[in-house]
């Protein structure tokens, strides 16, 4: 609370004309003048305090405002559709894009959708927007290893169109099988395909940023992955795995989060993270399972369909989908839902499978 006779003096300092300082606790401003601002938060909520300069039981400071709790992680962005992009079968790369919905686990083609065929690629949405990198503006088919042009290709996942290419969506290296992590659906980090530089998307402005960083131990030419959660993502391709921190996008190297980048990273909105245990284009048979809390490994799972890669994961809210693989056999439709509180799967639902082409491997998912 904030006392009837508190007198404030000097002037408000904030990041902008109408924005306070905000961090936690320990970043409290030092040496604050009076009347200076700062939101504090906290995992339990955010709240205003105002320093007063008098002694009392909080250094000073009063809260000038009633806590503001945060919309849960999970519940902040309700997902009710998947999205397939590209792939391909034998050396046929595909433009078809398929739409999965989340309540009837049912998936229908809605078209060939991208600009270019696109497989061993990545990509990242914001809302109402999938992003496709490094397309294949030749018609051909890319390998893992291929290093292709800078394209990006995009959809409109509300009306389910595509959406009009512009320049500023197009990345700046050339890159083969790249990997990906994204903070919700704000920023996005492409990282490997060839590469030791890490780019950066605005997914809200729909831009590419020049600022990028440089990660010496993953350059990733024969595959990238990754998974994320809502602070950090995980990293991993050849030569190494990583650990980034969004806020301040730093990267700490890390223990191995897969066993090969093209045993491909599922993501969750409970603080789980999965990839391949073992195997490398296919021959994986269970996932090693994190904890996004501790980075530990809380237990390998059997993974519902074995013996697979190059698989295509979708995000959901209490489950997900693998939306075709490969499996040794060759490129597949082979598909599991697979629930987050159980750690398992169901394989080959009716009507799940992405069944225009006769297989659908190392494409890409989005969800909304």
């Amino acid at each position: 609370m904030i006392y009837e006779d508190l007198e404030v003096s000097g002037s408000l300092r904030g990041q902008g004309i109408t924005r306070s300082p905000s961090g936690t606790r320990a970043n409290r401003p030092v040496n604050p003048e009076t009347g200076s601002l700062y939101m504090e938060e906290s995992t339990s909520g955010s709240f205003l305090i105002v320093y007063h300069g008098h002694p009392n039981n909080d250094d000073g400071w009063v809260r000038v405002s009633k806590e503001v709790n945060p919309i849960d992680f999970k519940y902040r962005h309700i997902l009710t559709h998947s999205y397939l992009a590209g792939g391909y079968k034998n050396s046929s790369p595909w433009k078809n894009v398929h739409r999965t919905v989340n309540a009837t686990d049912q998936t229908s083609h809605i078209g060939e959708l991208l600009d270019y065929p696109a497989n061993y690629t990545s990509g990242a949405c914001s809302r109402y927007i999938l992003f496709i990198w490094s397309v294949n503006t030749d018609g051909a088919h890319k390998g893992p290893t291929t290093k292709h042009g800078t394209f990006t290709s995009a959809i409109n996942m509300v009306n389910e169109t595509n959406y009009v290419h512009q320049t500023k969506f197009d990345i700046l290296n050339t890159r083969s099988d790249v990997g990906t992590l994204f903070q919700e659906t704000d920023y996005a980090w492409i990282f490997a395909g060839g590469t030791t530089i890490v780019e950066k998307f605005d997914l809200e402005n729909e831009t590419i940023m020049s600022l990028n960083y440089t990660l010496n131990s993953v350059d990733g030419s024969g595959g990238a992955s990754g998974f994320s959660d809502e602070n950090f993502g995980y990293g991993f391709a050849s030569g190494g795995s990583f650990k980034m921190n969004f806020r301040t996008e730093t990267f700490v190297t890390k223990p191995a989060w897969s066993a090969h980048g093209q045993q491909k990273g599922i993501s969750s909105k409970v603080g789980k993270g999965y990839a391949g245990n073992e195997g490398s284009y296919n021959g994986g048979y269970n996932l090693r399972r994190w904890s996004n809390t501790s980075d530990t490994n809380i237990g390998n799972v059997v993974k519902p369909h074995p013996n697979c890669g190059e698989e295509n994961f979708a995000l959901g809210q209490d489950s997900q989908y693998m939306l075709g693989n490969y499996d040794g056999t060759g490129q597949n439709n082979t598909s599991w839902k697979f629930n987050y509180s159980t750690d398992t799967g169901t394989t080959n639902i009716s009507g799940l499978a992405p069944a225009v082409n006769a297989g659908t491997s190392s494409g890409h998912c989005g969800w909304r």
